[in-house]
């Protein structure tokens, strides 16, 4: 199972890796002009594109921060992927009746061997839910109960 968690760190590192280079392409997209306006042509609603394009670029950029920040929480647990847990914590896979989560950062839902895997971040209400439950407890989220089936 720990060689299981291993390749599920892999992927979700991948996945997030994927999603920052989107991020940049986006932000790389969106910076680059075609060359073709003039002065006549720069009037309040051009500028008013590019205030909002600038305004666009920033939220971009504030994500594309978080989703590096996140990425580092990723790679830092290489160093203890194979640390033995008894109750939900950061580096936990956990099954449960309904779902599989991994508590390291927001990913979006990835499969691995079959296996469907939801991401999750500390910082989620939902973690907050389940933290430091251990094997055969539940907890609820949204009105839905799991039901803890196996921490790794």
């Amino acid at each position: 199972m720990k060689h299981f968690k291993n390749e599920i760190l892999e992927a979700g590192i991948a996945k997030h890796v994927m999603v920052i280079h989107d991020f940049k392409q986006r932000i790389k997209d969106m910076m680059s002009t075609d060359g073709t306006v003039n002065e006549e042509e720069y009037d309040s609603h051009t500028q008013a594109h590019k205030a909002e394009t600038v305004a666009e670029v920033s939220l971009l950029s504030d994500q594309l921060q978080f989703a590096n920040h996140e990425l580092d929480e990723l790679q830092r647990l290489h160093f203890y992927i194979d640390h033995v847990h008894a109750t939900v914590e950061f580096g936990t896979l956990v099954t449960t009746d309904k779902r599989n989560f991994f508590v390291s950062s927001s990913i979006e839902q990835f499969t691995v061997k079959g296996k469907s895997i939801f991401g999750l971040s500390v910082h989620s209400p939902l973690y907050k839910e389940m933290k430091g439950k251990k094997v055969g407890e539940k907890f609820t989220y949204n009105e839905t109960t799991y039901l803890i089936k196996e921490i790794v």
